[in-house]
């Protein structure tokens, strides 16, 4: 292909939506620039490669399994348990592998031959009369497509590797055969703790019963625990080939017709086109029938992506020919049945302005994301009888949505990664409605509010993110259902090129996150369209830097804390979540990440697979940096999901918030969480806490070891960096180490885990400090005080280098005057940006504190 500025293309596009003029500057564009060219060259290499996979095995046989997860509680007792995997009744099923999760930490459970690499060794194949069982290579091309993620085995587990995989073939031919796959290796297992047993199998039809799994369990001396064992459901569906292992393959071979004229690219996309429109049908059918299943992407919001890039493809290679007139009545009649399923309040319920959770309603992300595909299906099939109709109602969802979703600060509320899920399908939305309506919704307030959103909530560049050969990069945060290395700056470099002349210092801003984003321009992630890039990015837009400081967004729930402003050792972000949402169930109110130096130090664990049971954990407390309480009977409960902020101050010198979480096992209980900036660049968190009950404050670092104390925990860090925990209150806790899995592609697949025990009553204040390997830890040494109080107290914190501050707390529910000249630490002043502490008054050297509150001092000098 030529693709150099003043060639002869050699091929002249005809395709009536997009002219010859925007296909040959696509061209220019792939040509001169080094990314988009990378990008086209991949797109080529993954249509090329599924082309070869097209001549080894039909459509439906290529990616023709399904991972089958199995979650449960291990019962008391317990101390390890044992695998049987049952093909029952008439029929035939392929096993390929076997996983298994420890779900309440989100780790992989090492396991051997988990994939018959070794033939059956590990197991024992019960095969009775009327079955019959074999072992088979694995094809080349096979491929087990999980959509929602399953846990990733670590990358020094050779029993996963697929080189010398094998999967057993079991063909039963009796009604009531069961034949029985026991995995043998005892497992140890910690009683109460969940655990996921995950299959990967295959089914051409279904069997007369299906495919289960058993898991048996028994005590330290191997011993069965009595009767006791648990069965998943049977799996009895047929397992082709889903629609979306198709997807991206199916735009790479539009994309190298539009520009190149390769009718051979046109014609195997046409055939993957049809399949994923036929496969898409059964499975909307099963969606409906059932509510809800695994098999996610026949969902609504899933549905929604794909119409809308399946209406993109199907224009791209329309012009070429290959459709002759029975398929393209079969193509259309297939767009028209999905497109009234869309519209089925028994699919999806976009009828209700509440629903219990965000997989229905006319709030949710599926909602946007069903409605928008309607919308570009509508403007790419104007002569489709509907269209107007669904058209109309595509606008009356996103119109409502602006009004009444996307608050003012640009934030859609749930978390950064469906935030970036629904401007993603609304930019190509209000893209093709420019074009063929002129409509411009990239002028709406909110939807530049969007894009000023993923700007300002960016992490500081992260370089270990970057590798040890890459600049830093920065990320978006992982908070919820969010994951740090999503690549969401790419919606900035395709939405840019709409505000050059409407909003050029946005457009400028947009090209700065971008670049500093690590320039991603691939669109990557789920549901993906390969011409976005190719389309609408224009990497050569100036650039410009916005300011960030320290911020709140209060219907998100995130307060960020930053130190543009000098002098600093080091830069800082944290973030902070103090949310009214319930969205996607992470218990993490009060929790926070913090980055110093370009380098994580304390993470939100993220979110990993939806349905693989390791949701245990990265919804848990235990995954989050928070206070946990203990019910009566022992059990740590999960913190709540919601909580209100009540305070936020931001200064040059002092960042600070203050959040109710109101925990039903106390009380009551509030977070103060401050940065304090001069001189110090420490973080002071202090737990107020009213009410008799176990407490636990949990410390996640992503650290390879640490020093521990008694009252004091060392993390060592990654970058040369470390995170130290000074423990203040209470005096002599008792301190827990574990691990818990971290997702976000760092080289740790484990953030280690502390658990500080505090007493039944009693408060926790800790400081945390950021500092080089080879500095010392701040020190924190308590003031006396003229006239003690177990409800007051003052504590200095001591820098190395002679920087200081003084912490003063009043946990009373009664105001207090404090003479600070009675402390003997000379003159003191509030942080610059506060004329009066929070909740009290600074009269001289008198210190009125109102009831609950604490108050930060600097020395005069």
């Amino acid at each position: 292909m030529k693709l150099q500025s003043g060639e002869d293309p050699g091929w002249g596009w005809h395709g009536g939506w997009i002219s010859a003029e925007e296909v040959e500057a696509m061209r220019q564009r792939v040509g001169r620039h080094p990314a988009l060219r990378q990008e086209y060259e991949r797109q080529k290499e993954l249509s090329e490669r599924f082309a070869a996979e097209a001549m080894k095995a039909p459509l439906a046989e290529q990616a023709n399994e399904r991972t089958q997860p199995f979650v449960f509680r291990v019962p008391e007792g317990a101390r390890y348990l044992k695998i049987s995997i049952h093909v029952a009744g008439q029929g035939s099923a392929r096993i390929r592998e076997l996983r298994v999760t420890h779900s309440q930490r989100g780790l992989p459970v090492q396991l051997g031959n988990a994939n018959f690499a070794q033939g059956l060794a590990c197991w024992r194949a019960d095969v009775k009369e009327g079955g019959r069982l074999e072992l088979q290579p694995v094809p080349a091309n096979a491929a087990a497509l999980q959509p929602s993620g399953v846990t990733p085995a670590s990358g020094t587990d050779a029993n996963h590797s697929a080189a010398q995989a094998q999967m057993v073939r079991i063909v039963n031919t009796h009604e009531e055969a069961d034949t029985v796959l026991h995995y043998e290796t005892p497992i140890p297992v910690r009683e109460g703790d969940h655990y996921s047993v995950q299959v990967t199998l295959g089914l051409e039809a279904p069997l007369t019963i299906g495919v289960y799994s058993e898991v048996h369990f028994s005590d330290d001396q191997g011993n069965p625990l009595g009767d006791a064992f648990l069965s998943s459901p049977p799996f009895n569906r047929a397992t082709p080939t889903p629609w979306v292992y198709f997807l991206e393959a199916a735009g790479a071979d539009a994309n190298r017709f539009m520009l190149e004229g390769d009718v051979a690219s046109a014609e195997r996309c046409k055939q993957k086109l049809l399949y994923m429109l036929y496969d898409i049908i059964p499975g909307m059918g099963i969606f409906k029938e059932t509510g809800w299943h695994d098999d996610d992407i026949y969902g609504a919001v899933h549905i929604g992506r794909g119409l809308a890039v399946l209406s993109v493809i199907y224009r791209q290679i329309a012009p070429s020919g290959v459709f002759d007139e029975e398929e393209t009545a079969m193509l259309l009649a297939y767009f028209r049945y999905i497109a009234k399923l869309m519209m089925d309040t028994g699919y999806y319920r976009f009828d209700l302005e509440e629903f219990p959770d965000e997989k229905g309603g006319m709030r949710s992300n599926w909602n946007a994301d069903r409605a928008t595909g309607l919308g570009v299906y509508a403007l790419l099939f104007p002569e489709e009888r509907k269209s107007e109709a669904y058209l109309k109602h595509a606008l009356s969802v996103v119109d409502w949505q602006l009004e009444h979703v996307v608050d003012e600060t640009g934030a859609w509320p749930e978390n950064i990664r469906y935030h970036g899920a629904v401007l993603h399908r609304y930019f190509l939305f209000f893209a093709l409605l420019k074009r063929f309506k002129g409509s411009d919704y990239f002028r709406h307030p909110k939807v530049k509010s969007m894009y000023r959103f993923l700007i300002g909530t960016a992490v500081s560049p992260d370089r270990i993110q970057a590798g040890t050969d890459g600049a830093p990069v920065m990320l978006t945060p992982a908070v919820g259902d969010a994951n740090v290395q999503e690549h969401w700056f790419r919606l900035l470099v395709y939405a840019a090129p709409f505000y050059r002349e409407t909003a050029p210092k946005l457009a400028g801003e947009m090209m700065w996150a971008w670049r500093r984003g690590g320039s991603p321009v691939r669109d990557s992630g789920a549901f993906p369209y390969p011409l976005a890039p190719l389309w609408f990015a224009d990497p050569d837009l100036p650039e410009e830097a916005p300011e960030l400081r320290s911020v709140q967004y209060p219907g998100m729930g995130y307060v960020i804390f930053r130190n543009p402003e000098g002098p600093i050792r080091f830069e800082h972000y944290a973030i902070y979540e103090a949310s009214s949402l319930t969205y996607h169930a992470h218990h993490d109110e009060g929790h926070f990440s913090i980055w110093c130096d370009q380098v994580p130090l304390a993470l939100d664990s993220g979110t990993g697979g939806y349905y693989n049971g390791d949701r245990h954990w990265y919804l848990s407390s235990a995954a989050h940096n928070v206070v946990q309480f203990a019910d009566a009977p022992g059990t740590w409960r999960e913190t709540p999901l919601r909580s209100q902020c009540e305070q936020v101050l931001f200064s040059a010198e002092l960042d600070r918030v203050v959040s109710r979480i109101p925990d039903p096992t106390v009380e009551s209980y509030r977070r103060h969480f401050a940065f304090i900036k001069a001189g110090l660049e420490v973080y002071v968190i202090w737990d107020h806490i009213r009410g008799d009950a176990a407490r636990v404050w949990n410390l996640h670092t992503l650290s390879t070891d640490a020093e521990i104390g008694a009252q004091h925990i060392a993390a060592r860090c990654l970058g040369g960096m470390r995170l130290s925990a000074v423990i203040a209150e209470p005096r002599l806790p008792w301190i827990e180490t574990d691990q818990g899995a971290l997702a976000g592609n760092y080289p740790l697949p484990a953030q280690q885990y502390f658990r500080v025990h505090g007493r039944s009553t009693g408060d926790f204040l800790i400081v945390l400090h950021p500092h080089r390997d080879a500095e010392p830890p701040v020190h924190v040494e308590a003031v006396p005080l003229e006239h003690p109080s177990p409800e007051v107290r003052c504590y200095k914190i001591v820098h190395a280098d002679g920087a200081w501050c003084a912490v003063v707390v009043n946990g009373a529910p009664c105001s207090f005057t404090l003479n600070l000249d009675t402390l003997a630490l000379g003159p003191m002043r509030l942080p610059d940006g506060q004329t009066q502490p929070i909740g009290g008054k600074l009269d001289g050297s008198l210190l009125e504190m109102e009831a609950e509150t604490f108050c930060i001092l600097l020395p005069q000098a």
